[in-house]
């Protein structure tokens, strides 16, 4: 059987967002295929908590002004609540063509083999704890409601203060026909000592590195 999607193979390493101030921190290298599911930000549903405290700029998801994180708990057990935009993972299909003797006589849909997710976002303190991108993969199963996380994203673990893409490797069968997903998208702002963290996409790719496992 052969896939008969284009393996249209992409090097992202010279992407530019947000004009002077940004730059690419994909892997040297890297490389990813369509089939991929994006979207920006901005086009995200906001959770109910957030309202009065974010906005959108474009595709950019952000605190709105001098606002922070509210805190719960009380010292040394204090927590920053984040805001959040949840974003919708549509199903999109690799298609399988049909065998010459006709064993399989149409295209069959086949649900695709992503490992990567890529979070475009700006955290201007790097790996401190001030403020905060993260995201997270979440397959929730139709018939029961019950989720699952399938990767997590956080921005502390990375060094760029500017506007990039890093990635997140994962290992998962995605199933459509039986499960949903959703990625949620989260800032954290402690204080305004630091310009707010933005983010403004989140991808699902079959990505790798050349001589990767992945």
């Amino acid at each position: 059987m052969k896939i008969l999607r284009n393996s249209v193979m992409t090097l992202l390493a010279s992407a530019t967002v947000f004009a002077a101030t940004s730059a690419s921190a994909l892997p040297t290298g890297w490389v990813d295929s369509l089939t991929a599911w994006t979207a920006t930000a901005s086009s995200c549903s906001v959770d109910e908590s957030s309202f009065g405290k974010y906005e959108f700029n474009g595709s950019q998801f952000r605190y709105l002004g001098t606002n922070i994180s509210t805190t719960v708990g009380t010292p040394p057990f204090v927590l920053s609540q984040p805001i959040v935009v949840r974003c919708n993972v549509t199903p999109i299909y690799d298609y399988v063509k049909g065998l010459p003797d006709g064993f399989i006589p149409n295209a069959v849909a086949k649900s695709p083999d992503w490992n990567t997710l890529i979070v475009g976002y700006k955290d201007a303190d790097g790996v401190l704890t001030t403020t905060r991108v993260s995201a997270v993969l979440k397959r929730v199963i139709r018939s029961s409601l019950v989720e699952s996380t399938v990767a997590t994203f956080d921005s502390n673990l990375f060094t760029s203060l500017v506007a990039h893409e890093d990635v997140k490797a994962f290992t998962h069968a995605f199933d459509f026909q039986n499960n949903s997903y959703y990625v949620e998208l989260s800032l954290t702002r402690a204080n305004t000592s630091v310009i707010t963290p933005t983010v403004y996409s989140v991808r699902l790719a079959n990505g790798h590195l050349p001589n990767s496992p992945f």
